[in-house]
């Protein structure tokens, strides 16, 4: 399955949400979509949901303008859309019969996910009496029980302490593994930067990339040394970024370091002894600063 999303555009009276924002997502791949807060993220989901009616521009299924089936969509909403007072079973069973469940294939489905995210303790407990990360993998649960063929999830890592983020990125990768097509976006650079192969990225309603994130690095991501040394001064003429205490980083393809060999003479002439030295590009959020800069908004 192929969805593509063709000059999106959506305003909110004279105020431009999204404009004329354009990519695809398909079975079998991750794709991010990443901005800054008021950028037209969650705009555009809604939009490609039909929660909101689009101004302008296209959403295409497998080359056809019919609009997505929502019960074959599991969607996952940044803000909380769950009863606080009620069981946890009872909100999932009806989550599910929703989605045309039976109640025997919703119970069946509530336990897999329950141990699939390591909660099965909760399937009698209220909601409001959960954590925030709890409650959070409970909201998951019921964009999942269907077992739906389009994942969109909004910001899924809210909420989550560091282990059951690697829970999250371990299941994207299964549903991943299982044939999903599947679109999330997230402020987690650095763990969208772990999961997703093509990544859209908006800025001021507008789409500033759109491809795959490993050409993006090679566009974007100049080639970098990071080191470290034992207690010893560094000498400027190096241009060594601190980053830590013994630790610096230094960008190659500069005036002060043209490339690795120019680099490595410094450390040889300065009597630098290095513990570690490594090669790598710039991070996601690191080229995505560099895009769209530091300003931040209200969510649109």
């Amino acid at each position: 399955m192929e969805i593509a999303i063709q000059n999106l555009t959506k305003y909110y009276g004279s105020f431009c949400a999204v404009d004329s924002v354009s990519f695809s997502f398909s079975s079998g791949k991750l794709t991010a979509i990443v901005g800054r807060n008021g950028s037209g993220k969650t705009t555009t989901i809604r939009s490609l949901l039909g929660l909101v009616p689009m101004d302008g521009g296209e959403i295409i299924i497998n080359g056809n303008t019919t609009g997505l089936n929502l019960k074959r969509v599991g969607y996952l909403a940044e803000e909380r859309g769950l009863f606080p007072k009620e069981t946890i079973q009872n909100q999932l069973q009806f989550f599910a019969r929703l989605k045309g469940m039976t109640v025997k294939d919703a119970n069946r489905s509530i336990d897999h996910w329950l141990e699939r995210l390591e909660i099965p303790q909760y399937k009698k407990s209220t909601l409001e009496s959960l954590s925030k990360g709890n409650q959070q993998k409970i909201q998951m649960i019921a964009s999942l029980l269907h077992d739906p063929d389009i994942v969109l999830f909004d910001e899924p890592f809210s909420g989550l302490d560091p282990v059951n983020m690697q829970m999250v990125i371990d299941l994207l990768g299964d549903l991943r593994k299982a044939g999903k097509c599947i679109l999330v976006s997230s402020h987690q650079l650095p763990l969208i930067e772990q999961v997703c192969e093509d990544i859209c990225i908006i800025d001021h309603a507008k789409s500033v990339y759109w491809g795959p994130l490993d050409a993006l690095k090679a566009m974007y991501g100049e080639s970098c040394v990071r080191f470290c040394v034992t207690d010893q001064k560094i000498p400027d003429t190096i241009a060594a970024v601190p980053t830590a205490p013994n630790q610096y980083k230094v960008r190659l393809g500069t005036p002060e370091n043209p490339d690795l060999h120019a680099f490595l003479r410094k450390i040889v002439d300065a009597g630098l002894s290095l513990e570690t030295l490594e090669r790598s590009q710039k991070s996601l959020q690191e080229i995505f600063l560099e895009l769209v800069g530091e300003e931040e908004q209200a969510d649109a």
